[in-house]
């Protein structure tokens, strides 16, 4: 009877204690990413100064880096995300637009197999009228949320401090609750620590890249909305085959269209050479001798984690996806079966 009063209680605290913590997810998952990105710095400025001096340069070092131009990159996105659905709308009601529009569809369908469209005139004003809706609703969301976004920045800022002031103690009652023995408990440790950074830092570092240099293509073009077409380059830089193709070569094709051939031959070159180039080049470099993810599990754990937690499941799918590969393959080769530590483990 007392043991089941015991457990009784424990499994009420764990769901107070879930309650309490529920609220506070995102900002602590997001501290948990730049508690990735600052241990470097952390443990470099760790050997002169006392943990908690180093965890505040690094937090503060932190925030200036990749907090303060995370915010100015949203309002800028924020901003032109607006300014391309007004032009987007001063061009459904442009009649020459209109007229230019229903001659290149013509020419496409009397050139190309494409499916029969009528009214394309409604059709595109439609898609701009839902288009301009959508942006004006997520504008006034982050305009009524913005002290709850504010709360959470600050909430993750400070639990990155104490991250890293005590991560040493954090590990440590991690390793006491693994039920293997010191070795096995370090090889788990390494493995997933591996995988996480190759499977989901280094597939956000290259899409980074991609969407910044995309960006600044774009930018010094002179195309209209930079920083959108960036962001957007950096999210279709996650998907395989296609990526940053999907955005930068319909511009490329748009600007030679239009009788800008140099701007579209240039476009198509920095697409080819530079944009599409960056995964072939940094993404090896990033993921030498670390054990990784297939290409498809990657993209499953990303795709899933962004549907099931928002913006940070890009980080949280591919970190629980690494640990249920690990805990996996120590259910199949037993506690003490060896950990492989080339990258054909996870791949085919």
């Amino acid at each position: 009877m007392n043991d089941l009063v015991f457990y009784a209680l424990v499994v009420l605290i764990a769901y107070l204690a879930f309650r309490i913590v529920q609220p506070l997810f995102m900002a602590l998952a997001w501290a948990g990413v730049l508690v990735s990105c600052a241990h470097p710095v952390f443990r470099c400025i760790r050997k002169r100064w006392t943990p908690g001096t180093a965890a505040m340069l690094s937090t503060v070092l932190v925030t200036l880096l990749l907090v303060v131009p995370a915010i100015v990159l949203t309002t800028l996105l924020v901003q032109e995300a607006g300014q391309f659905i007004g032009a987007l709308q001063h061009a459904a009601e442009d009649t020459d637009t209109h007229q230019r529009l229903n001659d290149g569809w013509q020419w496409l369908q009397a050139h190309v197999p494409l499916p029969l469209i009528e009214d394309v005139d409604s059709r595109l004003a439609g898609a701009v009228s839902e288009a301009s809706g959508f942006v004006a609703k997520s504008a006034a969301a982050m305009a009524q949320n913005a002290a709850v976004l504010l709360f959470h920045i600050f909430v993750a800022l400070v639990a990155t401090f104490f991250l890293l002031r005590d991560g040493n103690l954090l590990m440590a009652f991690v390793r006491k609750v693994l039920p293997f023995d010191k070795q096995r408990n370090e090889e788990l440790i390494n493995q997933t620590a591996d995988l996480i950074r190759a499977g989901t830092m280094t597939t956000l570092a290259v899409a980074v890249v991609q969407g910044l240099a995309g960006g600044l293509a774009f930018a010094v073009l002179g195309l209209k909305e930079p920083v959108l077409w960036g962001f957007v380059m950096g999210f279709c830089a996650l998907l395989p085959v296609v990526g940053t193709a999907l955005v930068w070569f319909p511009a490329a094709v748009w600007l030679l269209a239009m009788g800008f051939w140099a701007r579209g031959a240039i476009l198509l070159t920095l697409g080819i050479l530079l944009i599409g180039a960056v995964d072939h080049v940094l993404r090896p470099l990033l993921m030498s001798g670390k054990s990784t993810m297939n290409g498809l599990l990657v993209l499953i754990s990303i795709m899933g984690g962004l549907i099931a937690f928002g913006i940070i499941g890009l980080v949280i799918g591919p970190a629980i996806t690494a640990a249920a590969i690990t805990m996996l393959h120590v259910a199949v080769s037993g506690p003490r079966g060896p950990l492989p530590t080339d990258r054909s483990y996870t791949s085919p």
